[in-house]
């Protein structure tokens, strides 16, 4: 009588799976970068996911893009940005550069994060003013 047994094991282990993330579960929200690699970032950057478009502002300027994955997976591509200069534009490299190393997207605690290889990773909240968990995490 081993294949009940076996049987209620996988049953119970399927129940602990959360479901596949879906757009329609963060598309249309401002998402406000709060944490970058594990660091509090000093600067405003958002994202925006429409469909297969994303969007938001940078440290100095509003940018687009695609997203060429489905979710839950990311393949952030064909940036575009307007061109105004400010103090801040190596923060902006910083931040598009790392907006497409990430692969993957996961809701967690009401935060949006983003992770790319090597345990890279974004996190994003909907009120800027939120801690970042990540940055907690590592203190």
């Amino acid at each position: 009588m081993r294949l009940p047994a076996l049987f209620f094991a996988a049953l119970s282990l399927t129940a602990c799976v959360s479901p596949a993330l879906s757009d329609t579960e963060f598309a249309g929200i401002d998402w406000h970068l709060v944490g970058l690699e594990g660091q509090e970032v000093a600067w405003d950057s958002s994202i925006r996911f429409d469909g297969d478009k994303v969007a938001g502002k940078a440290a100095c300027n509003r940018w687009f893009g695609t997203n060429a994955a489905i979710f839950p997976e990311v393949a952030i591509q064909a940036i575009g940005a307007t061109k105004m200069a400010c103090p801040d534009m190596a923060a902006e490299s910083v931040y598009f550069e790392a907006l497409q190393a990430m692969q993957r997207a996961e809701l967690d605690q009401d935060h949006l994060f983003l992770t790319g290889p090597e345990g890279r990773i974004m996190e994003f909240a909907r009120d800027p003013a939120e801690p970042c968990l990540s940055c907690l995490a590592r203190q």
